[in-house]
């Protein structure tokens, strides 16, 4: 290992005849050089190096290949390598008891989630919204348990909500047949899963619609002979994929400079030849390079 920085005593200069003194100041400067070389943990370098960083605990920022023990910090181009053990990422599994009947067929219906049997991160507010402690991509998976009551086939969409709007190509449409008889209802079983954006303070949420006033979501109670477990009229699955790139927004002055060639000026944009040099400062309308 490599002490990057370490810097060697000044040594005392020899004088023109020995002298006890000098020598056992020499020896001093010496040991207590060693002694640094020799700690488990050198005070004195301003950096370390080494080839390979096998076991142990490990705090800091990071430049290489990492291998096992414990790591907490930057990652700045390195690669991590193992089982992963002890590695948390938001997750969560959530779910609903109750049967939940349309508002009509010209309403959207918000799924409810009353249940939450795993959750890190992630929680639900309102009894509908997903919400993340940590922004990111985000993959959802759901199954929703809907059910006709009617003589007639209908059919529903389902779709997903970011903080109250629809997000965009999320809908899918299914269609379920009528009752089968005055006390046995047609059942579908819809599925449903994509990667979502979620930024800080932002939250999603599932809503549906039919045209059939008779559908809606079902929960049904465990079942004997055989005994069955409850089948929830929502389950819905939420994991961690990956952080969201870095964005960076400068703090500017209250000054705008254009430096190089003229540019030309349009409403809200400026359009710099290339050859041109542009220097920015300040609080500024939006700035579009072309």
């Amino acid at each position: 290992m490599a002490l990057v920085g370490f810097r060697a005593p000044a040594l005392p200069l020899p004088p023109g005849q020995y002298d006890s003194r000098q020598q056992a100041e020499l020896i001093r400067a010496l040991r207590l050089y060693f002694n640094l070389i020799d700690s488990l943990t050198p005070q004195q370098a301003q950096s370390y190096k080494a080839e390979n960083f096998i076991g142990g605990t490990f705090t800091g920022d990071f430049v290489g290949d990492f291998t096992g023990g414990t790591f907490s910090g930057n990652v700045l181009g390195g690669t991590l390598s193992g089982f992963g053990l002890g590695l948390e990422v938001p997750y969560a599994l959530l779910m609903s008891d109750q049967d939940q009947d349309s508002a009509g067929v010209t309403s959207e219906n918000i799924v409810t989630l009353n249940q939450i049997i795993l959750s890190d991160g992630i929680n639900v507010e309102n009894n509908s919204r997903i919400t993340f402690a940590y922004p990111g991509q985000y993959l959802v998976t759901a199954r929703f348990q809907f059910a006709n009551r009617g003589n007639a086939a209908a059919e529903f969409e389902i779709w997903v909500k970011n903080s109250g709007t629809n997000y965009p190509l999320s809908g899918t449409r299914f269609d379920i047949p009528a009752r089968k008889s005055g006390s046995i209802w047609s059942h579908v079983t819809a599925n449903i899963s994509g990667i979502f954006t979620v930024q800080a303070d932002e939250y999603l949420e599932f809503a549906w619609w039919s045209d059939g006033a008779d559908v809606y979501l079902e929960h049904y109670a465990a079942g004997t002979s055989p005994t069955r477990p409850e089948i929830a009229s929502a389950i819905v699955t939420v994991n961690f994929l990956s952080a969201l790139p870095p964005r960076f927004v400068p703090t500017l002055p209250d000054r705008l400079v254009i430096q190089g060639a003229a540019p030309s000026l349009l409403r809200g944009t400026v359009a710099i030849p290339p050859a041109a040099g542009l220097s920015l400062q300040g609080v500024a309308p939006t700035i579009v390079i072309a």
